[in-house]
């Protein structure tokens, strides 16, 4: 069996990190917060996903080139309207943008 021992510096760096990990995890699921909209599905079948651009560009190239293209409504937030994708692909897609 082998014991690991830290330091105490490294304990609260481990401490630090794993407390910023849940804090950025918390601002991801946060849904007051947003400035973008992703309408997903058909009418009769669609789904909204609010989203930060900061986290959607910086994670994914395609959401980089979609909302430099989107201007802004009067509430500063953009849309974006996805209707070639279900709600479960985009569901694996946005979790997969927020989560790896």
């Amino acid at each position: 069996m082998i014991i690991l021992t830290f330091s105490k510096e490294k304990q609260m760096t481990l401490e630090f990190f794993k407390k910023l990990s849940n804090n950025y995890l918390e601002l991801l699921d946060d849904e007051e917060d947003f400035n973008v909209i992703i309408n997903v599905g058909e009418s009769s079948n669609a789904k909204i996903f609010r989203a930060h651009s900061a986290i959607l560009k910086y994670r994914s190239l395609y959401f980089r080139n979609e909302l430099t293209n989107i201007n802004r409504d009067k509430n500063n937030i953009k849309t974006v309207n996805l209707n070639d994708v279900t709600i479960q692909q985009f569901e694996i897609i946005i979790n997969f943008i927020r989560r790896s």
